[in-house]
């Protein structure tokens, strides 16, 4: 494969990861703007009630402690729950654009062989795939 060509499987390459990327992050922002929504309102009432139920055993600064203690406890979840997770058609993809940047700007691109077709004809036939797969 010529320079242009690897250069355009790397920028297929590059697009595919940034629209896997974005949509993640989208996704992500979204679960968490719901998380937080209904959290504090969740929270408000549960922290009334459980005032209430916890003056008359513990008093108002035992009850409020069991309080921030059950909210460290539910922040900490929704940390876990929002943190980033392994995309690795994105990986993959980054893995391509550099090997196909790194095979255009060597001196070696003209003179590759079938050797180094097989991957690149594979990433193309990934992207047709995912392409697809998008449309359905």
């Amino acid at each position: 494969m010529g320079p242009l060509s690897l250069l355009g499987v790397a920028a297929e390459a590059e697009g595919l990861r940034l629209r896997r990327s974005c949509g993640l992050a989208a996704r992500r922002a979204g679960w968490l703007g719901g998380a937080a929504v209904f959290g504090v309102a969740a929270l408000a009432l549960l922290h009334i009630a459980a005032i209430e139920l916890l003056v008359p055993r513990f008093g108002l600064a035992g009850a409020c402690g069991l309080m921030a203690l059950a909210d460290l406890l539910l922040a900490t979840v929704l940390v876990v729950v929002a943190r980033q997770l392994r995309d690795p058609v994105a990986e993959e993809a980054l893995l391509l654009r550099r090997a196909s940047l790194a095979a255009a700007t060597s001196g070696k691109a003209l003179m590759s062989g079938a050797s180094g077709v097989a991957p690149v004809v594979g990433a193309i036939a990934g992207t047709a795939l995912a392409e697809w797969m998008r449309r359905r």
